[in-house]
Order: structure tokens, then C-alpha cells, then sequence
């Protein structure tokens, strides 16, 4: 759990600050709690794309002729992206 006392200070607030009036904000300092929380949160996204794509990959695999040839795949395609290693494919976050 994070305390609010580490990320917001009140003496950074002000009602009438002339930056804040022209429309012109200084950047915030990153805390090492957020940097953490940041790292972790796309940890746990990328683990979370690579389970899907083994799944998706696992159930078009399963797919008889008749229901590849639906979708406009031969067993080759099917075959050629299962030989690729899981970690390709993941595009870069942005």
C-alpha cells in the first residue's frame, strides 16, 4: 500500500501559483515506489500477452481443415507460427 504522504506534498500545491495560472507546469519527481509499481505493472502485462498469444495459438492449432480453411489458413501457416519462439511478436508498448 502506498501513503499518500510519499507522493503528494502539500506544500507543492497552491491555489494561486503563477506557473500553474499561465498554463506551464514543471515535471512531477518520479518516486522509487511508482518506478516500481510502472516496472511491475508491465511485467506482469507482458507475461499476460504471452499467455494469450499460447492459448490462441494452442486453439487454432485445434482447428480442424474445414474451420482453417474458413478463416483463410492451411495447416503450413498453422506449423510455421507454432516453430516461432513465444517471445516474438509482442509488440513494444507506446
Amino acid at each position: 500500500m502506498v501513503n499518500c504522504n510519499d507522493t503528494i506534498r502539500l506544500s507543492d500545491i497552491r491555489g494561486n501559483d503563477h506557473a500553474v495560472m499561465n498554463g506551464k507546469q514543471g515535471a512531477k519527481a518520479v518516486t522509487w515506489r511508482s518506478a516500481v509499481v510502472g516496472a511491475a505493472i508491465s511485467i506482469v502485462e507482458y507475461l499476460a500477452e504471452i499467455q494469450a498469444r499460447a492459448r490462441n495459438r494452442h486453439a487454432i492449432q485445434a482447428l480442424d481443415h474445414n474451420a482453417l480453411k474458413d478463416v483463410g489458413l492451411t495447416r503450413a501457416d498453422i506449423d510455421s507460427d507454432l516453430s516461432k519462439p513465444f517471445w516474438t511478436g509482442v509488440p513494444p508498448r507506446g
